[in-house]
């Protein structure tokens, strides 16, 4: 499979974008090195890569938000030479974003038709905004009268993608739009998106994940280094580990953790009685060096019961470490004074600060530990900073570059070198893979069982099946705030647990 494959069976009557020898330098910094492919018209073709592949730089380029340092891209068969977010939209190129652009205060309606609400005599026609609205999201299953902000996360990817098609998109952008989404959820996304590809409408389908590329996506181009590693017109004739291969170029053995029974071994983490809005958990012990799952539906207790123990969410109970009982911790100063660490599975909003460099992230949360009398012992942050610049294997030619300079997968690495420089005895990781690719997920997985093997007790809290499948011990199903089952050993299988979290 190479770049030509890419190009050989498109014609130009089927063709509705063409990237053509596009490059983009940063200084010598060479982010895409003469990338050319084809999209063809009412497709859906996927877009893979590493993180810092290149292929936020080519979406930039595709959307308008960057310009090409050279190449050309050519829409209906027209070449664009002057390249912006107002060009690419009128030539109907629509970015939908990970995060929905949403004004939560507004209806589905008003979304939808945001920045072009009919006007008559000077003001907004209300009731022609209606009626185009209720047209549009007709089958959609979205109420036009509803507030956004109350729509759950697949209405909302909905209604972003229906407001880029009523702009006249005819290209759509799909930037990782699974996030956060159960299994359930991407199932309906998928049809929806189906739906829309059957009346002409053209994709491009941003994912890490393999299996949602070989489920939803015609066609693959796969970005490696800056340049396109090759891909296919026909995504049926390949497989997972074919694509894996053009991501990493190279083969990947996947991570599997050596399982361990810890059934009757002494507590080293106890919880009691924790009990808070949509929490209700009489019990739970965790052995040292054990690695729990916890899943579940939005809402069912698993995000809830990580983040009360680490005093994001507020709740009652006690919780005992090596024997020492307390309360459920009221902040996170109190929950790291106690031992116990937490990694969010939103980087960006309260992961990492991307204006500081690697090195001051790092010690960020362990800073307490290194002050005297109101100073730093700069001496001693520097050897934590190196030992977890090292560790974490993070890609920068140094700690003093700006974390916000990452890709994706080394500001995770970053964040987890934080939460483990604070030496936890309690590990709380929420979606630790999410948004990361496939060679830095294995990376990761790794860091978090070699963590374990030390004694420290972990939680990992996830919806991906195949990620509790390799990396945890024992699983734990949420519903209504409690644990409605309980996995181990080798009934922990990814068709298990989406049958039992979807039941």
């Amino acid at each position: 499979m190479t770049a030509h494959d890419l190009r050989g069976s498109t014609t130009a009557q089927d063709e509705i974008l063409r990237i053509d020898n596009v490059t983009k330098s940063y200084g010598p910094v060479r982010a895409l090195r003469g990338v050319s492919l084809s999209i063809r018209r009412g497709t859906i073709h996927g877009l893979l890569g590493e993180n810092g592949a290149g292929k936020s730089t080519l979406v930039g380029i595709i959307s308008g938000q960057r310009s090409p340092t050279s190449g050309q891209i050519v829409m209906d068969g027209r070449p664009l030479h002057h390249v912006d977010v107002k060009t690419m939209e009128q030539a109907g190129v629509f970015l939908v974003t990970q995060e929905p652009m949403i004004i939560d205060n507004l209806t589905a309606a008003e979304n939808l038709m945001l920045g072009i609400w009919p006007v008559k005599n000077g003001f907004v026609d209300w009731k022609a905004l209606r009626q185009d609205a209720l047209r549009i999201l007709e089958g959609s299953g979205i109420d036009a009268n509803a507030l956004a902000g109350r729509l759950d996360a697949v209405a909302r990817r909905k209604l972003n993608i229906l407001r880029a098609m009523f702009s006249g998109g005819k290209v759509i952008i799909l930037d990782e739009p699974t996030a956060a989404l159960t299994v359930a959820d991407r199932r309906v996304l998928f049809d929806f998106m189906r739906r829309l590809k059957s009346d002409g409408v053209t994709f491009i389908f941003i994912s890490h994940y393999n299996d949602e590329i070989l489920e939803i996506c015609d066609a693959v181009s796969v970005l490696r280094d800056g340049g396109l590693a090759g891909g296919s017109e026909d995504v049926a004739s390949l497989s997972s580990e074919q694509l894996t291969e053009l991501v990493l170029g190279r083969g990947l053995t996947l991570f599997q953790r050596d399982r361990r029974d810890h059934a009757g071994k002494a507590p080293h983490v106890s919880l009691r009685d924790v009990k808070g809005q949509y929490l209700s958990l009489k019990a739970m012990d965790i052995a040292a060096g054990e690695v729990v799952g916890l899943t579940g539906l939005p809402g069912a207790g698993a995000k809830e019961l990580a983040r009360a123990i680490f005093g994001l969410y507020p709740a009652s109970g006690t919780i005992a470490i090596d024997g020492t009982q307390r309360r459920l911790p009221r902040t996170p100063r109190a929950a790291l004074d106690a031992g116990i660490a937490f990694l969010s599975d939103d980087r960006r909003r309260d992961g990492a600060v991307g204006k500081m460099s690697i090195g001051q992230n790092i010690a960020l949360s362990s800073l307490p530990a290194r002050a005297r009398m109101g100073y730093i012992d700069r001496a001693a942050e520097a050897e934590i900073i190196d030992r977890y610049f090292k560790a974490m294997d993070v890609k920068a030619p140094n700690p003093d570059y700006a974390v916000d300079t990452l890709s994706g997968g080394n500001q995770q690495k970053v964040c987890l070198g934080r939460v483990l420089a604070t030496e936890p005895r309690l590990l709380i990781v929420d979606e630790p893979t999410r948004g990361i690719d496939v060679g830095v997920k294995q990376d990761v997985l790794r860091i978090i069982d070699e963590l374990s093997a030390a004694g420290v007790s972990v939680i990992i809290v996830s919806t991906d099946t195949d990620e509790l499948v390799r990396a945890v011990d024992r699983v734990c199903i949420f519903e209504h705030g409690q644990i409605k089952e309980t996995l181990t050993g080798e009934a922990i299988t990814v068709e298990r647990l989406r049958s039992s979290v979807q039941a």
